[in-house]
C-alpha cells in the first residue's frame, strides 16, 4: 500500500473551449491514509481483529504516524477500527449477534432509501443504473473488483434519495458487515440482481425495495449460518 499526496496548486489553464477549470481540491495525507485503510478492511487485506501496527502501517504507506493516528480515529468512528489505549488499535471484529444488529438497521434504512432513490429516477438514469445493477455478476471480475462495483452501484444509486445523512449510515453499514462476505468468497444473488434491475427499470421503488429486503434478508441468513457453523 502506498499513498501519495496531490499536488495542492491549484489548476488556472484554460481548456481548448475556453472554458475555466476548477481549483483542484487536495487530498491530505490523512484523507489518503484514510481511504486507503478503509479500502484494505473492506476487502479483507486487514482481516477482522488483525492488529494495526503503527509503525509498520506509516512505513508501508510512506506517511508518518501523525495523519496515521488521525486516519485511524475516523475509522474507529466508522466502526471499522477499535481503538485500546494499552493494546493499539485492531481490525474491528463482529459477531453473529453483531451481525444481526446491524442488518436488523439496514433492512430499514436501505428499504426507505431504495423507495425514494428509485422513485426518483429519471428514464435515462432508470437505464444506466438498471446496466450497473447487473454488472458485477461478471464470471471475469476478481471477488474484490465485483464487490467494489456493487458498492460503488449502491452509492451511486442512493444518491438520487437525496438524503445524504441517510446514504452516509448505510454505506458504513454495509462496510461494516459487507466485507465478511467477501472473506467467504460467497457466491453472488444474480436473480436478486436481475429482479432489482427490471424494478429500477420500470422505477418501481416499491418493487425494488422489496425485492432488496428479501435480498439482504437472505445474505443476512446465510452469513449468520456460516458463522455459527465455524464456532
Amino acid at each position: 500500500m502506498q499513498v501519495t499526496q496531490q499536488d495542492s496548486n491549484p489548476l488556472t489553464d484554460a481548456d481548448p473551449a475556453g472554458s475555466q477549470l476548477e481549483k483542484a481540491i487536495p487530498v491530505t495525507a490523512e484523507a489518503a491514509v484514510t481511504a486507503e485503510l478503509r479500502r484494505a478492511i473492506r476487502e479483507g487485506i486487514l482481516v477482522p481483529g488483525e492488529r494495526l501496527t503503527q509503525i509498520e502501517i506509516a512505513n508501508q504507506l510512506g506517511v508518518s504516524r501523525i495523519p496515521l493516528r488521525d486516519a485511524l480515529r475516523r475509522l474507529e468512528a466508522e466502526s471499522l477500527v477499535e481503538i485500546d489505549g494499552h493494546r493499539g488499535a485492531r481490525v474491528t471484529a463482529l459477531g453473529p449477534d453483531d451481525i444481526a444488529e446491524i442488518y436488523e438497521m439496514r433492512i430499514v434504512l436501505e428499504a426507505i432509501c431504495m423507495r425514494h432513490a428509485v422513485s426518483n429516477l429519471s428514464e435515462d438514469d432508470a437505464s444506466e443504473l438498471a446496466e450497473a445493477a447487473t454488472a458485477s455478476d461478471d464470471g471475469e471480475l476478481t471477488p474484490a473488483d465485483a464487490f467494489n462495483l456493487r458498492r460503488d452501484f449502491y452509492e451511486h444509486l442512493y444518491a438520487y434519495a437525496d438524503r445524504p445523512r441517510l446514504r452516509r449510515v448505510i454505506m458504513q453499514l454495509r462496510d461494516n458487515v459487507d466485507r465478511y462476505h467477501l472473506l467467504g468468497d460467497r457466491a453472488h444473488a444474480h436473480v436478486a440482481h436481475q429482479e432489482l434491475s427490471t424494478a429500477i427499470l420500470e422505477r418501481d421503488g416499491e418493487r425494488a425495495s422489496k425485492v432488496l429486503v428479501e435480498h439482504i434478508s437472505e445474505s443476512r441468513d446465510d452469513l449468520i449460518h456460516d458463522m455459527r457453523a465455524a464456532n
